[in-house]
């Protein structure tokens, strides 16, 4: 069916977005791949392929059981990431991979660590983090005034 949907577009637009849909998949070995190819130090991706990786591996409203063996995973490696990337691939892989949507006791204290330590050079990646911190408590708060009504 996927096939049939795109046979007769061949456009850019298409394309990209037949990746996305073969990426998107929920299948625990495809989300498995497609971290280690996001992740990988030697990766030849171009940006685009990247950031297309990227939609199709987090889709944190359909397929949160599936990606949320690599929020711990996130934490662990975004610091090196971020120092060893491009500025522009690592704000793709900082913002459209971060678990402080969940809001958790655990992703605010990894953010403040991982804040503590950051390269204050790499403004961009400081400020992404204090941004992260202000999500996690104005959710917090939307869900005390969700409870309370």
């Amino acid at each position: 069916m996927r096939a049939k949907a795109f046979a007769t577009d061949d456009s850019d637009k298409a394309k990209k977005a037949q990746q996305i849909n073969e990426y998107s998949l929920p299948d625990a070995a495809l989300k498995e791949r497609l971290w280690n190819e996001i992740t990988d130090s030697s990766s030849t991706d171009t940006l685009l392929q990247f950031q297309n990786k990227i939609s199709g591996f987090f889709n944190r409203y359909q397929q949160i059981d599936l990606i949320q063996p690599y929020f711990s995973k996130y934490y662990e490696i975004v610091h090196d990431f971020v120092e060893s990337k491009e500025r522009e691939r690592a704000e793709i892989f900082i913002s459209n991979l971060s678990p402080a949507f969940l809001a958790r006791d655990e992703d605010e204290q990894n953010f403040k660590a991982l804040l503590e330590k950051a390269n204050l050079e790499k403004h961009f990646y400081v400020q992404f983090l204090k941004q992260q911190l202000e999500s996690i408590d104005i959710i917090r708060r939307s869900r005390v005034l969700c409870a309370d009504q």
